[in-house]
Order: structure tokens, then C-alpha cells, then sequence
């Protein structure tokens, strides 16, 4: 009896082993591929400066830091957020949220809480209206091709950059882009429009369907969306205007 009782114990500690060593694993997986060629500042990856954003005990210091670290990393952290925009749950996500609370304290403070994929597309999208782009011309094809991303929260996210750095950037080529713009303008999501009307208004890409892609934002049943697209609306009708001819005389 003795002899089959530590035998099955000895079975069971190498399950419990097994399984522990699984986990880890599991984790420095996750850990990897969040940190593989990522750019880095101050010793903390792209990735945890991200995460940190809107993690646990996040606030405005938080926030601030993040923005000061994005804007130290240059063209290599905008195209690290750039591709965040677009970020997606996994297998493996999924998994890690379930077996995080079971790590051994060290490894989970190591790894770092495990933050939802549209928590960090948002905290990207924050972070891009933030930092400035040493290099907006070469971000600007990337924002494109994920204008035509499946996540419908990627191509707001998209739109509200696409739409930030027609403001910010007044000298970038937007024309080459216009069959994509326009393509956009029948985007069921009302703000994915208003903020593209916006980016074409600013980039002088303007005509009659700006104003048709408006319209069915303007009978919204929110407020806000409506009096946007009305602001919009007004805007693009003032500058299509024709200046005042003065008297004969």
C-alpha cells in the first residue's frame, strides 16, 4: 500500500511539474512574442510602455510617461503603434488571461498583466494623437491598408488618425490615396466618415459625395455624432462658398 501510495504521489508531483513547467512555457512565449524586435526606451519594452497606458493603476503620470517614452523612440515606436492599432485577441491571449492568475507571483510581475487587445488598440490611438511623427509620409501607406482591416474598431481608429494627421501634417500627400478615401466614405460607421470628410476637406480632396456621406450621420439617433456631422456639414459648405463679388460701380 505504501508503495503504490508513494507512487501515485510521485505520479502526481510530476503532473503538478509537468503542468507548472507548461505554464511557464506558455509564458515566456507570450512574453516573447509581445517583446520580439519591438523598440524599446529606458530599459522597458514598447510593449509594457503601451500596456501601461490603460492597464491596472494606470493614471495621467502614467499616460504622460508613455507619451515621453513613444516620442524618445522615433519612426520605430509610431510603427509600433501604428500596427497596435489593429491588435487582436489570440488563442494564446486568451489562454494567458486564464493561467495568469495561477503564475507563480515572480513570473506574473515579470510578464506583466495580461490587457485585452481592444484596450491596447485604444491605448495606441491615444498615443499616436500625442506624439509626433518624425516621418508622417512613410506612416501614412500603413494607415491605408488598415483602412480596409475587418475589426470595425480598427477603422475608426484609423479614420480618427487618418483624420489627426491631415490637421497636424498640412504638407503630407494625401492626393495619391484618394480611389482609398473615397472608398472609406461608405463605411457604415458614422464617425469613420465624419473623420475621413474631415481629412479630404483639409487635404482640398473635396466633392459632392463629401456632403452625400454626411447625411445619414445627421438623422443620428446621438446627439453628438449628429452635431458633429453638422459641423462638418457647415464647414465644407463655407469653404466651397463663393467669395462675395464686390458693387459695380
Amino acid at each position: 500500500m505504501n508503495s503504490a501510495g508513494d507512487k501515485n504521489s510521485r505520479i502526481g508531483r510530476r503532473r503538478c511539474a509537468v503542468g507548472v513547467g507548461a505554464v511557464v512555457l506558455l509564458a515566456a512565449l507570450i512574453w516573447l512574442s509581445n517583446r520580439w524586435s519591438a523598440p524599446s526606451h529606458a530599459g522597458r519594452s514598447a510593449e509594457s510602455w503601451l500596456r501601461g497606458v490603460f492597464g491596472t493603476g494606470s493614471n495621467a503620470n502614467s499616460q504622460r510617461a508613455a507619451i515621453a517614452a513613444f516620442r524618445e523612440m522615433g519612426t520605430n515606436g509610431i510603427a509600433f503603434l501604428v500596427e497596435a492599432l489593429d491588435r487582436r485577441d489570440h488563442t494564446i491571449d486568451r489562454v494567458y488571461r486564464r493561467i495568469y492568475p495561477k503564475l507563480p507571483a515572480a513570473i506574473g510581475r515579470r510578464l506583466g498583466e495580461p490587457v485585452a487587445a481592444d484596450t491596447l488598440a485604444d491605448a495606441a490611438s491615444l498615443l499616436l494623437l500625442n506624439v509626433r511623427d518624425p516621418a508622417p509620409e512613410r506612416t501614412l501607406p500603413r494607415l491605408m491598408q488598415l483602412t480596409t482591416a475587418e475589426n470595425p474598431r480598427t477603422r475608426l481608429s484609423v479614420a480618427t488618425t487618418l483624420q489627426h494627421y491631415s490637421l497636424n501634417y498640412p504638407n503630407l500627400d494625401f492626393a495619391r490615396f484618394r480611389p482609398d478615401l473615397a472608398r472609406i466614405l461608405n463605411d457604415t460607421n458614422d464617425w469613420v466618415r465624419i473623420n475621413v470628410v474631415l481629412a479630404m476637406e483639409r487635404a482640398r480632396l473635396g466633392g459632392p459625395e463629401l456632403a452625400v456621406a454626411l447625411r445619414p450621420a445627421l438623422t443620428n439617433s446621438d446627439g453628438t455624432i449628429r452635431r458633429a456631422a453638422q459641423a462638418t456639414l457647415d464647414r465644407i459648405e463655407t469653404a466651397n462658398a463663393e467669395p462675395l463679388r464686390p458693387n459695380a460701380p
